[in-house]
């Protein structure tokens, strides 16, 4: 990950951990300090709440903005990688069962088979006489959608779970969700429906 999208992260956790500890801990904020600079006796003390929220989403948009321009691709990778991970094997399963002398390097893979009208293409050899000469036989077998879903979930619990895309990437934008949300609907002072009404 490149520093900054690493410091655009870790902003939006600690600005998304202001809110939630100042939600859950009902705070009322009555004196701020920033830089040594104190500030006290606020005439519209929403207005700090309200300079949270703009944080947010400031953070929020740059964290999106380092995402795809810096991390896409890396996200990507992981995704095809553990998808055609989980899912070849299943294809490769399907393909034995059809044939017996499959041979698992002509097998095309997950993509291939989803952009061909989840056809599977691959090869069986077969020996042809007694001097040991074999042929090779092109296969194409139609693969029902839902034969690969356990598969697909699999993938996609071992994506979200086990890989570190769901501290990298996906933490930070369900916490976003879950302050913009929950606390953001709430009946809380610093509520951002509170402070926009």
């Amino acid at each position: 990950m490149t520093d900054s999208f690493l410091r655009q992260r870790r902003n939006l956790f600690i600005v998304n951990g202001i809110i939630l500890f100042a939600f859950y801990a009902k705070v009322k904020i009555s004196k701020l300090t920033l830089a040594g600079v104190s500030f006290n006796g606020f005439g519209n003390p929403q207005a700090i709440y309200y300079f949270l929220w703009i944080v947010l989403a400031y953070f929020f948009y740059r964290f999106t903005l380092f995402f795809i321009e810096d991390e896409m691709a890396n996200f990507t990778e992981v995704w095809v990688t553990t998808m055609n991970s989980r899912v070849n094997k299943k294809l490769a399963e399907l393909a034995t069962k059809n044939s017996v002398n499959f041979n698992e390097n002509s097998m095309i893979g997950y993509y291939k088979v989803k952009k061909n009208n989840w056809i599977l293409h691959y090869q069986v050899e077969s020996e042809v006489n007694d001097y040991g000469d074999y042929s090779v036989d092109n296969i194409e077998l139609k693969i029902s959608r839902f034969s690969l879903l356990s598969a697909q979930l699999s993938a996609i619990l071992k994506f979200s779970i086990i890989t570190s895309t769901l501290t990298n990437y996906l933490l930070p934008v369900v916490l976003s969700f879950y302050v913009g949300f929950i606390v953001g609907l709430s009946s809380w002072e610093g509520a951002l429906i509170k402070i926009l009404t």
